[in-house]
Order: C-alpha cells, then sequence, then structure tokens
C-alpha cells in the first residue's frame, strides 16, 4: 500500500512539476505579447476560469485598449492555453489572408470541436463539406424556397398558439424547433424532418458536441482520449440518427452502383449532395451520417440564435413592427413567398444584420491556429501550435466604424443602402456581404459558405413570424432578459419568454 501511495504522489509531483515548466515554456514564446487577465502560473489558471464564463466586456477592453496591436488572455479552450487576439484592419487584413499551411482554419475546428477524441480527425472533411453547402445548399434554396416556406407556415401551426390570446413561449427554444424542422425539410425532406425523435437528436446533438468538446478542452493531453470516449454521447447519437436515414443511404449507394451517378427520380437532399461529392472512402452509411450531423449543427446553431436575437429585439422595440410588417406584406404581395422577395426586404435585413451586431454568437472572430510560425508586418510572431482571432466585439462596437454604436438603430444597414455613394453600397450594406466591419459570417476565404441559406431562412421565419403573429414580451417589458456566455459564446436567457398571439386580419 505504501509503496502504490508512493508512486502516486511521485507521479502527482511529477506531473504538476511537468506542468510548471511547461507553463513558463509555452508562455516564454509569447511572453512580448500584453497579457489580458493574469499570466503567472496559477493566477492563469484563475483567470481562463473567470473568463470563460464571462461576457464579452474584456474582449472590448483589450481592443480599445491594445487598439492596432495585439493582447493574449489565459485560456481552457484551446491547446495552448492561450488566445491571441490582433486588432486593427492591418493586422485582421493579414489574418484573414494568412497561407492554410500558416495559419490554419481547418486546424482551429479541429481543436474547437476536439474531433480527434470525439468524432475522430476522418470525421471532418472540410473541402467537401463546404462544396455541399456552397454549391448544392445554396443552388437549391431557390428552387425549394415553397417547401421550406410550407415548413415555416406548418412549424409554425404546431409551436406557437393558433388563437387570438397571448401565450408566453421559452422562445429560443420554440426556434430551435421551428429552425431545425425547416431545415431538415431541405436536407432530408418529408416526413422524417417532422419525426420527433429524429429532430429531437439534431437539436440535443448541436448543444452536446459543442458542451462536451469545451470540457474535453480541460484535461490534460494524456487524458483526452479516455474523457472523451467516456463523456461523449456524441458517436451515440450519429448511431441513433442511422437508424432513420441508414437504409436511404443504403438504397442510394445501391442506386449509384446500378443506375450510375444520375438517374430518373434521383432526390435532391442533402443525402444525395454528400453522396454525390463524397471522397470514395466516405461513401458509407456512417460517414455520410456525421458529415449530415455536422452540416445541421452548423445550420441550426448559428440560425437558431439569429432568429431568438432579431424576436427578442422585435418584441422589446415595437416601434419597428409596423414598419417592418408593412415592408414585408408588400413584397410578398408583390413577389409572393419567393428567394427573390426576401433579397427585396432591405428594413428586414437591416433590422436583422443590426440585431447580430449587437448581439451577435460570438465576442471572436476568424480564428486560427498556427501550423508553423507566423509573423505580421509589425513583427508580431505567432509560435507554432498558438491559436490568433480578432475581436468582433470589438469591432461591431467601435465608435470609429458605427456611430453611436451602443445604440440600436434597426435600420442603420439599409439607410446606408438607400444613401450609398456608388453601385455597390447596396450589396456591401446587405447581411450576407462579407466585410472587416462585420464578422458574424468570418470573412475570407474560409467565411460561412451556408451564409446565403441562413439569412434568407432567418428572413423568411422572421416575416412569417411578423405577418401573422403580434409579439411582446412579458408585461410589455422594453428589457432583454440577459443571456448567458460561456468561452467567448453568447446565446439568448435559456428560459427567457416571448408572448405570441395569432393576428386578427379583418
Amino acid at each position: 500500500m505504501t509503496t502504490t501511495t508512493e508512486l502516486v504522489i511521485t507521479a502527482a509531483i511529477g506531473y504538476a512539476l511537468y506542468q510548471f515548466l511547461s507553463f513558463y515554456y509555452i508562455r516564454a514564446k509569447i511572453s512580448h505579447i500584453p497579457t489580458i487577465g493574469s499570466d503567472s502560473f496559477i493566477g492563469s489558471y484563475f483567470s481562463a476560469w473567470k473568463l470563460l464564463f464571462s461576457d464579452d466586456s474584456h474582449i472590448k477592453a483589450g481592443y480599445r485598449k491594445y487598439a492596432g496591436q495585439a493582447f493574449k488572455m489565459p485560456n481552457l479552450t484551446t491547446s495552448s492555453r492561450w488566445l491571441i487576439v490582433v486588432n486593427g484592419n492591418q493586422l485582421v487584413d493579414e489574418l484573414r489572408k494568412a497561407p492554410s499551411d500558416a495559419l490554419s482554419f481547418n486546424e482551429t475546428t479541429l481543436d474547437v470541436l476536439q474531433f480527434d477524441h470525439l468524432l475522430g480527425r476522418h470525421a471532418h472533411v472540410p473541402e467537401f463539406q463546404v462544396e455541399v453547402v456552397r454549391k448544392q445548399l445554396t443552388r437549391a434554396f431557390s428552387g425549394r424556397f415553397a417547401e421550406i416556406q410550407d415548413e415555416i407556415q406548418e412549424s409554425c401551426n404546431t409551436y406557437l398558439p393558433n388563437g387570438p390570446e397571448w401565450k408566453g413561449l421559452q422562445a429560443h427554444k420554440t426556434l430551435i424547433h421551428i429552425v431545425c424542422r425547416t431545415t431538415n425539410r431541405l436536407f432530408v425532406g418529408l416526413p422524417l424532418c417532422r419525426e420527433p425523435e429524429y429532430r429531437q437528436i439534431q437539436e440535443d446533438w448541436t448543444i452536446q458536441i459543442m458542451v462536451t468538446a469545451h470540457i474535453v478542452h480541460m484535461f490534460p493531453s494524456i487524458l483526452k482520449p479516455l474523457v472523451g470516449k467516456t463523456i461523449s454521447k456524441v458517436k451515440t447519437a450519429a448511431k441513433k440518427v442511422e437508424k432513420f436515414i441508414g437504409p436511404t443511404i443504403n438504397e442510394r449507394l445501391e442506386k449509384y452502383e446500378r443506375l450510375g451517378e444520375d438517374w430518373e427520380g434521383k432526390p435532391n437532399d442533402l443525402i444525395t449532395w454528400l453522396l454525390d461529392l463524397a471522397p470514395q472512402e466516405n461513401r458509407n452509411v456512417e460517414d455520410i451520417t456525421v458529415k449530415l450531423m455536422l452540416i445541421n449543427f452548423a445550420a441550426i446553431h448559428t440560425t437558431s440564435l439569429t432568429l431568438a436575437n432579431a424576436l427578442f429585439d422585435l418584441a422589446s422595440r415595437p416601434e419597428y413592427i409596423k414598419p417592418l410588417r408593412e415592408e414585408m406584406e408588400e413584397i410578398v404581395k408583390m413577389h409572393g413567398w419567393t428567394k427573390d422577395a426576401m433579397g427585396r426586404m432591405w428594413k428586414t435585413d437591416s433590422f436583422m444584420k443590426e440585431s447580430s451586431r449587437m448581439a451577435g454568437v460570438g465576442a471572436i472572430s476568424l480564428g486560427r491556429k498556427a501550423v508553423k510560425d507566423f509573423t505580421f508586418s509589425n513583427g508580431l510572431t505567432i509560435p507554432a501550435g498558438y491559436t490568433v482571432a480578432t475581436s468582433s466585439a470589438g469591432i461591431h462596437y467601435d465608435p470609429n466604424i458605427y456611430e453611436d454604436p451602443d445604440t440600436f438603430n434597426g435600420f442603420r444597414f439599409s439607410d446606408m443602402r438607400e444613401k450609398g455613394s456608388n453601385e455597390y453600397d447596396p450589396l456591401r450594406h446587405q447581411m450576407v456581404s462579407l466585410d472587416s466591419t462585420y464578422l458574424l459570417f468570418g470573412h475570407g476565404r474560409h467565411a460561412c459558405p451556408g451564409r446565403f441559406f441562413a439569412v434568407n431562412e432567418v428572413k423568411a421565419m422572421l416575416a412569417h413570424i411578423v405577418i401573422n403573429y403580434d409579439i411582446k414580451l412579458p408585461g410589455g417589458s422594453r428589457e432583454i432578459p440577459r443571456g448567458s456566455w460561456f468561452a467567448g459564446s453568447r446565446a439568448p436567457h435559456s428560459t427567457a419568454e416571448i408572448l405570441f398571439r395569432k393576428r386578427q386580419i379583418e
């Protein structure tokens, strides 16, 4: 017993010494970069824990204090335990243009979601998944808009009240249901998109993968495989989804083998798009299921947050309801429920963009992991293994970029489009456009490929709700319940309610 105890104590002391020496070795590489929080061995862990649950105020403070420079923060969700944040147009531009063999977006994704320990590195085939979204999904959305609108209507009929009495609903939870069903109408079609168990698995998985990844991050590298295998429900969820789509995938694979790459009546859905573009080694039930779930995760997560934030902003600012409703009704009357109609809703687009500018889904953007040392033009070097990003929270609230940035102006961007001095301004200020001053979808070649689908889907949902329902906050409040922050990501208050009632149109 004594020998065992001595071995445990020796191992613990050895590990503590290893962590201590590693900390100072790692920190020495970036000691030239100023720190937000503590940079001592013990203090940095306390700071990292505090920042893990903090809002974006520290990011904004670093943005203001180190304008045009960089700062670092202790961090529990990067492999190096530090996050480096660069500020200023020049550094941000260099960050987005940096070659992938130096600053890698894909390695950041693998690190953030801990693919190695939850799904396996093979599950992430970025070029293939991006092509599916950028080409097939974006192209199909316009032609299948009627189905999308039908599912929005049916989902709202299911989850929102159908009578004239006000009914309080937990907004974020309710909207996730609507987003998941609508998205999967395009992804897997009827009747599966309305199957309660399938929908619940997809919704839960969206949360599980993020939470589990953050937990795994907090353990030493040597323990991560064990922890990931022990606590992860990610693979279990994938097996449950296989029960629903596995037979369909096998049937399609058989037709590909028997009839070739194209045949009469070939379905136009996500399963087909994945099979069309999948490398041969990924053309199997397990891989296609995981890819479908990953695209679902990306589609449901940001879309539901954006829609929830927009509705909270609208319910708390009822003066915007009338002008938005007038725009929506007029355009739908003239152009119907079409993708073209969505593009003509300038005020609606502006309101959504302003909502996401102020609330957003995270405090940082353009995260890249250095796979080799990278030096910016000002001499700042990011050593291999460290993650660097920029402050979207700081940029979105910068008074040098946005006039009166702390005040919500729902028609800020539609006014910019109307008053534009050249032919490009109407395009530059729409929500889907990429710009270094608005980073919800990132910027550069790794910007979100599904942003066209997401923006139009949210716009269609918002328009349907505003045209067909009245909304307000409980008690007529104009104060939105404070959302939650975790690891630099923001979510609306999980149980906060919005009151809905069906409009009585005479």
